[in-house]
């Protein structure tokens, strides 16, 4: 049987009880957010948390659109929210479907992130969204469009766009904007096919290929991934790396949601589940919840990938913010990830 967030409650299980589960889920936020709890009086229902959600709104930076541009000239737009927290600040970055962009992000789920404490960033991938732009060496542009893109863009997405990511969240780092040895990845459908494969890509030390110079951190950044109605394989891009890795394997912190309407997409998720389960180490129900490192949650739907975050009622958000803060923050390992000024080799 797999184990879900209702390891939080280890009599639950997960295939039988998936509204169980998510009720602990939202009930464990509640613990860990009581002001959001008791922002009401019982006379006006919702009106101090009306007014407690604007205020803290407005307290927050601004998004920003940001331009980069990828080692092979894609020209790349992204959003990013700054978190409240400063050097405490935990990078989420969070990436689209094939033929969605980072809008699927942006109208909610980045700012409600935001608002609870985390640095946020949403890219356009190579030909999604505003990112269809490439300067060619003769000084012509080409356009690139997610529907023709050629097998080998998308694992340039990992190497290209996913690395200008990194890069751009490196200077954050080092301005004291967030921790970068905290970062986390959400990928919804092909995003997470992304996600799974830069956590390799990063375990192994990207373009250096050694997670570490001398003294020197380069790599092994990621330390959680959230799988939004994952695949064992997308347009050439496997999860056959990211397993045979053990750091991606073993150590980094997997949510994998999904809708248990629709049985394909379902079926998938599960692969992708037992196959990191094998070498994880059993939970035990004697131990604290935060020492669990994957989790499955089904969802009573058929909706799948980001439009997940569309439906109020299933609390996608509140689930991944609860990992968040579980494998981030409150657990063991996590206090040791420390925020450092970045240095790369040769600087």
């Amino acid at each position: 049987m797999c184990k879900t967030m209702s390891q939080l409650d280890p009599r639950l299980n997960d295939w039988e009880s998936p509204r169980l589960a998510i009720l602990f889920a939202v009930l464990f936020l509640c613990g860990a957010f009581p002001s959001r709890l008791f922002a009401a009086d019982d006379n006006k229902p919702g009106q101090k948390a009306a007014v407690s959600a604007k205020a803290v709104e407005a307290e927050l930076p601004r998004p920003e659109d940001i331009a980069m541009q990828t080692a092979d000239n894609v020209q790349l737009t992204a959003t990013y929210y700054r978190g409240g927290k400063g050097k405490e600040s935990i990078p989420v970055v969070l990436l689209h479907g094939w033929k969605h962009d980072r809008t699927d992000y942006t109208k909610y789920f980045a700012p409600y992130l935001q608002s609870k404490g985390f640095a946020v960033i949403v890219p356009d991938l190579r030909g999604h969204g505003d990112s269809k732009r490439l300067k060619t060496l003769h000084g012509k542009d080409e356009t690139l469009d997610a529907i023709t893109l050629a097998p080998n863009q998308f694992n340039l997405m990992v190497t290209q766009d996913m690395k200008a990511v990194k890069d751009f969240l490196w200077e954050k780092n080092n301005a004291g904007e967030l921790n970068l040895d905290k970062l986390c990845v959400v990928g919804a459908e092909m995003g997470a096919s992304i996600a799974l494969e830069f956590a390799w890509y990063d375990a192994m030390g990207y373009d250096q290929g050694a997670s570490e110079y001398g003294s020197l951190k380069l790599g092994r950044f990621v330390k959680a991934l959230v799988l939004i109605s994952p695949e064992t394989a997308f347009k050439g891009i496997s999860i056959r790396h990211a397993v045979q890795n053990p750091a991606v394997r073993n150590d980094i912190s997997v949510l994998i949601l999904v809708g248990n309407g629709d049985n394909k997409a379902l079926s998938e998720a599960k692969r992708v589940y037992s196959v990191f389960e094998r070498d994880r180490a059993k939970p035990d129900p004697e131990k604290k919840a935060d020492q669990q490192t994957l989790f499955f949650t089904p969802l009573e739907t058929k909706l799948q990938g980001a439009n997940l975050l569309t439906d109020k009622n299933l609390k996608v958000e509140e689930i991944i913010t609860v990992f968040l803060n579980l494998r981030l923050v409150k657990s063991d390992a996590a206090k040791t990830w420390f925020w450092k000024e970045r240095k790369l080799p040769h600087q």
